[in-house]
């Protein structure tokens, strides 16, 4: 039964929520920018767009609105489902102070309090973009009507998207406080869902993809959202579909909320079952028949017996971590899926999506191979760093480290480039290259991370929601790695597929990009400044004039000065654990 004023007090705890994220983004300066960025460049782009194209945008007639673009809309309401039950499930399913706030409020309050912290979250996003929006409307066409229509748009394609997601969220949570069998296997079920999600979505994202169309998801209603955004503007929507969608949109809200206050309040309310609990007495063992319980804990997955046994529990340990804790894992995938939808997107609209694969496989998979298990050695061990410290030798520490990106990031990295390859339009020799490229990008990436990560180490862990913090890796390690490895490994992947782009890549590295920020700098200062700019320009015009065969040395150079680099910061790692004191 909810109190008196439940929606006021629904709405004061949202707000207080929301508050929190704010401080926690705006503590976190790097954070903060990189996240800043990704709302502020495609409002600035879509700005521009629209001031250059002014004239020729308002000179287009009434168009129909297509159906391929409801399809669009639905099919991002949808990835906005799947997002907001994955942060549901995986890090917001309760709220700080439980038993205090339970025992204060009813858990309707709380229920739809989260709701709406989680709704405002996602409009700070979209903040910016649906001003834009709103602002490009009115200018274009004159459109009293879109300063309603276009935020009113925008908040129901987010509340609807919450309350759905949430709800989905909450009962995932639900089943694996209450099954053994998802709780003991809940990280490989999700990442398969996860998986699966993600295919479905690029695939209807892509069309050339599966040969399948946007157009197919327009009769759901939640695609009508761009139908009462398109009031007032030449694109002709329909008037039945625009009156339709406010009702089910509050249909969807009103449904959706009593499913969130009733999987929530089942969730809250429910002692979750113990993975730890035996089916019977374990019998009596002793000495070698004992079975080994931090190997069992990490099958299927298992490090190879041939490993010394102090190497081999590092190693245990990492994929233990892994395993346990995946969410952390999500911020090594940021980069990853900001960089890579990009150049799938530009590869699809190009043609060219085939000969992107492969060399993307051959850089990518590499990285990640050594980015997984070795980005934060020191803040991983916790609490037992000073036990860690004096029971093997850095030597064992860093090996282990490496030993789960080798033994399975290396052949997962050269079987999945080669199974690009055979999608791609190279000849054998190019393919070979690039398969040797990925098994020498997974060592240098193997080597090189435990002591990127000792050298950056993060201690404190970040909130990501209610009662729960997660320990990634620091964002300037995450950079750093992706410097020392996959930018030399995408320039030798250019080599290997594409010589002469990679001859004008390294005349912009050293040449024209120094020249161009020298002579920006000179504007204001003494002729100094140009002349070395025109140095640069000469450094560029030689490097453009190497042959081929000369750039093959160049690219044999790179190959040694990485595997030299390696060996070195793997014994920097060694020296780095041997002769570090806890904070």
């Amino acid at each position: 039964m909810a109190e008196p004023g439940w929606p006021r007090h629904a709405l004061d705890v949202g707000l207080f929520e929301f508050r929190r994220s704010v401080r926690a983004i705006w503590a976190d300066k790097a954070r903060f920018a990189l996240m800043s960025l990704g709302v502020v460049i495609p409002s600035a782009s879509l700005g521009a767009f629209v001031v250059v194209f002014a004239d020729a945008i308002r000179g287009v007639d009434a168009l129909a609105l297509p159906a391929q673009l409801r399809g669009t809309v639905a099919l991002f309401w949808l990835f906005g489902v799947f997002v907001v039950g994955q942060r549901v499930a995986s890090a917001r399913t309760r709220v700080d102070a439980e038993p205090l706030m339970l025992t204060t409020v009813s858990a309707r309050t709380i229920a739809a309090g989260l709701a709406i912290a989680e709704t405002l979250r996602i409009f700070a996003y979209l903040g910016l973009p649906v001003l834009v929006a709103t602002g490009a409307a009115v200018y274009l066409f004159e459109s009293v009507a879109s300063l309603v229509a276009v935020p009113a748009a925008a908040l129901l394609f987010t509340a609807t998207a919450v309350v759905v997601g949430s709800t989905a969220g909450y009962a995932v949570a639900l089943l694996v406080a209450t099954s053994r069998f998802v709780a003991r296997h809940k990280t490989v079920l999700g990442s398969a869902a996860s998986l699966g999600a993600m295919g479905l979505y690029f695939l209807f994202l892509y069309p050339e993809l599966g040969g399948v169309s946007q157009a197919w998801l327009a009769w759901l209603p939640v695609g009508w959202f761009v139908d009462l955004a398109a009031v007032g503007t030449p694109l002709v929507g329909s008037q039945t579909r625009t009156l339709v969608v406010l009702p089910a949109s509050l249909a969807i809200l009103a449904a959706g909320g009593v499913a969130v206050e009733r999987t929530a309040v089942s969730l809250w309310f429910t002692d979750p079952v113990s993975v730890e609990e035996s089916e019977g007495p374990a019998p009596e063992t002793s000495g070698a028949s004992r079975p080994d319980a931090l190997a069992a804990a990490v099958a299927p997955l298992a490090i190879p017996r041939a490993v010394s046994v102090p190497v081999r529990r590092v190693g245990e340990w990492a994929l233990l971590r892994t395993r346990r804790d995946p969410n952390r894992l999500t911020f090594l995938f940021l980069p990853v899926l900001a960089v890579g939808s990009a150049i799938i997107s530009s590869g699809l609209q190009s043609g060219a999506i085939g000969a992107l694969l492969a060399p993307i496989a051959a850089v990518v998979v590499p990285w990640l191979a050594g980015a997984l298990f070795a980005m934060n050695p020191f803040g991983d061990e916790g609490a037992v760093l000073p036990v860690t410290l004096t029971a093997v030798s850095g030597r064992q520490f860093v090996r282990g480290l490496m030993v789960p990106g080798a033994v399975y990031g290396l052949p997962i990295a050269v079987v999945a480039t080669g199974a690009a390859t055979l999608a791609s339009p190279y000849g054998l020799a190019e393919r070979a290259g690039l398969v040797a490229l990925a098994a020498y990008a997974t060592c240098v990436s193997v080597a090189v991370a435990p002591a990127i990560g000792m050298a950056l180490p993060r201690f404190s862990a970040i909130s990501v929601g209610q009662s729960r913090d997660v320990l990634p890796p620091r964002m300037t390690a995450v950079i750093a790695h992706i410097a020392v490895t996959a930018l030399p490994a995408g320039w030798l992947a250019a080599l290997v597929v594409a010589p002469r782009i990679a001859r004008a890549a390294l005349a912009v590295v050293f040449g024209f990009l120094p020249a161009v920020v020298l002579g920006l700098a000179s504007r204001s200062s003494d002729g100094a400044l140009a002349a070395a700019g025109e140095q640069f320009r000469e450094v560029a015009a030689q490097i453009q004039a190497i042959g081929l065969d000369q750039l093959w040395l160049v690219g044999a150079a790179v190959a040694v000065a990485g595997a030299v680099v390696a060996a070195l910061l793997y014994a920097n790692a060694v020296r780095r654990f041997d002769g570090y004191a806890p904070p």
